[in-house]
């Protein structure tokens, strides 16, 4: 919410396709579940349709987001680490 997004947003991120957002970012949220998913899924039909909104520098940090968070989440996974709350921490 920091950063723009609404509370229905966050609430809806899973099922993006029927939620509150513009085409662009349904795209983005496309391309970073099939990162973490199935990445070699991304094929040039999903390519075309993110080049429609983005171009090649965003869609490059678009899957660099989506690779680090997916990271940051197998680390925490694996060592039982649970998330803090903003503020919290170091």
């Amino acid at each position: 919410m920091r950063h723009g997004a609404t509370e229905e947003q966050i609430e809806k991120l899973l099922d993006y396709e029927s939620g509150p957002f513009g085409d662009a970012e349904k795209v983005a949220l496309e391309l970073a579940k099939r990162l973490t998913i199935a990445p070699r899924t991304v094929d040039d039909e999903l390519m075309a349709r993110l080049r429609a909104h983005w171009n090649d520098g965003e869609i490059v940090e678009i899957a660099a987001m989506a690779g680090m968070f997916n990271y940051l989440n197998r680390i925490a996974e694996s060592f039982d680490i649970e998330p803090t709350k903003p503020g919290e921490g170091l």
